[in-house]
């Protein structure tokens, strides 16, 4: 495998970043008409501007120091992860990149913008709606799904070998279990 296709992996993060970046930037900048809301998808995906003081689905957990100080310490450790990632795991690396650079694309709103994160994206049907959410939050949630998925499929017994090919080693037979029935 040649330089520039092994670091591919890390080009989510930046990506993730820069999206949610310009996305907020433009919610911004049309604040105003997305105070009430913007039908997308009829009522099901709209845009609407929310201003979020907290974490996750909006949960207020100790305040904007706290949370700064958890989404650096979050940020390194991703860093240290997808270093510590073998090169063959590219999918694993690339899931844990997304998640850095959804957690750098709301650290990045929590230190200059008094703490509060730009939010805009609304699902739901009706007066049933999902939390309001961004492009970094996606990156989270989506790198973490699949590197849920990455992870189990490994725990599961699947190997990933030089050449990218899996192997289930569970349905490979062993040299000794040919050699019983001669």
């Amino acid at each position: 495998m040649n330089r520039a296709a092994a670091g591919i992996p890390w080009l989510w993060a930046p990506v993730v970043l820069l999206v949610d970046f310009a996305a907020k930037r433009m919610v911004l900048a049309h604040a105003d008409r997305l105070l009430q809301h913007l039908d997308v998808i009829g009522g099901y995906a709209r845009f609407t501007y929310v201003r979020n003081p907290g974490a996750a689905m909006g949960l207020v957990i100790g305040g904007r120091p706290l949370l700064i100080a958890v989404s650096v310490v979050a940020a390194l450790a991703l860093v240290l992860l997808y270093r510590h990632t073998s090169s063959l795991l590219r999918i694993r690396r690339c899931a844990v990149s997304a998640i850095l650079g959804g957690a750098l694309g709301n650290l990045v709103d929590r230190i200059f913008y008094d703490g509060l994160v730009v939010d805009f994206i609304d699902l739901g049907v009706g007066t049933h709606r999902f939390y309001t959410f961004n492009v970094a939050d996606m990156g989270v949630t989506l790198g973490g799904l699949v590197l849920f998925l990455s992870l189990w499929r490994e725990g599961r017994g699947e190997k990933t070998t030089a050449s990218g090919d899996r192997h289930d080693l569970e349905a490979v037979p062993s040299a000794t279990a040919a050699g019983d029935d001669a």
